[in-house]
């Protein structure tokens, strides 16, 4: 999808929480008509950030433009959008079509036209006929697909979707994934989701911005993020990636555990980082014959464990005892191909493109899962928002 103009823009965002720095200095440029992810774990900032586009967190330092108008310091009912919550946030005593309805009438819309625009929405949900029904009589994926509808309602410039599939089992999940990405594209609207689900940012965005202890960690496309990640951070949250501690002995010389290998790229000048390439990347040998090792890394393990993930089969090797295991993922017939028994050694090959280099004095220490978490400020105000 091409995109042109900027419609919002975040410009050095910080945001506290007593002694707790939820967001750190976040600059971001979003265009019309697109489709942004904010992914990252628990109390990395991600549903704070979302919070202060909709005015329902304040923040500290600096401004948000929105569509040229700084909506920075407007209060949430002042700002132009529509909010999804994970948890539906219907009303439970209204109808479905009176939840619809509900921004409409705040906004003194007539009645006919009220009825017209709740019937073409509920006809773009694919749910036509649930108008008279009460939010309780429906499935969660039922509800989240009503509460889109009402943050559509009013037509806003602006979709924000705080995870909003997270509630949901994992088949309903992928349904309304595709759903909700089809809507986005036929409606045009500038669309922000945060989720802690690498897979839905992956498949759903236009861009990624992978957030980490209220610092912006990589802004980029699906492939650019999962091929390229800029930091050991990215490289551990998205995807599954082989992540090697090693020691520098030379531009192209590394200390791998206790095994010396080289290497076709150029290593950084530095004492030590993480080697890090992907399981899919790995090409398994024999033996270490007709392999060019100015353009691959090359080198033996022993395969520990077959695991047999359905379209792949995960495969388990050990380089050294010292280092993490190896995960290298082939294809099920090459797999039988390879006819490989636990205990076997095999050598493995890696292209120079698929290998990534982290220096460690660059490394952000954090891991994934053990973030602090900020507190939970509650969907009070998400009414205020007439979302």
């Amino acid at each position: 999808m091409t995109h042109s103009t900027h419609y919002l823009q975040i410009e050095h965002l910080r945001k506290s929480f007593g002694s707790f720095t939820a967001l750190d200095d976040i600059s971001l440029a979003i265009k019309e008509g697109e489709f942004v992810c904010f992914l990252g774990p628990s109390g990395c900032g991600k549903t704070t950030l979302l919070r202060a586009i909709a005015g329902l967190e304040l923040q500290e330092e600096g401004r948000i433009v929105q569509s040229d108008r700084d909506i920075s310091t407007l209060p949430p009912q002042q700002r132009d959008f529509g909010i999804v919550f994970q948890s539906y946030a219907l009303f439970p005593n209204l109808t479905v079509s009176e939840n619809i309805a509900y921004g409409l009438a705040n906004m003194k819309m007539p009645r006919g036209e009220r009825q017209q625009r709740v019937k073409a929405l509920l006809e773009q949900i694919d749910l036509p006929d649930i108008g008279n029904k009460y939010p309780g009589q429906l499935s969660g994926g039922q509800q989240q697909r009503v509460a889109l509808a009402r943050a559509l309602a009013t037509e806003p410039g602006l979709l924000l979707l705080d995870e909003p599939l997270s509630a949901l089992d994992a088949r309903v999940r992928l349904h309304l994934r595709q759903e909700i990405c089809a809507l986005q594209r036929k409606l045009g609207i500038t669309t922000i989701m945060v989720t802690h689900d690498q897979d839905e940012a992956l498949t759903m965005a236009d861009r990624i911005v992978v957030m980490d202890h209220g610092r912006i960690a990589q802004i980029g496309t699906p492939e650019e993020i999962y091929q390229k990640p800029a930091t050991e951070f990215v490289a551990r949250f998205v995807g599954s990636m082989n992540l090697m501690p090693a020691r520098v002995l030379g531009a192209r010389s590394l200390m791998l555990g206790r095994k010396e290998v080289q290497t076709p790229m150029v290593l950084p000048a530095c004492d030590e980082g993480t080697l890090g390439f992907r399981p899919e990347s790995v090409q398994l040998l024999d033996g270490p014959w007709g392999v060019n090792r100015d353009e691959n890394l090359l080198f033996e393990a022993r395969l520990d464990q077959i695991q047999f993930m359905g379209p792949f089969v995960r495969l388990e090797m050990c380089l050294d005892e010292e280092l993490p295991c190896v995960h290298v993922d082939v294809a099920v017939e090459q797999h039988a191909q390879l006819n490989a028994s636990i205990g076997q050694s095999l050598w493995l090959s890696i292209p120079e493109k698929d290998l990534k280099f982290y220096p460690a004095q660059h490394l952000n220490q954090s891991k994934p899962g053990v973030s602090r978490t900020a507190p939970d400020m509650g969907l009070a105000a998400m009414q205020v928002a007439g979302a």
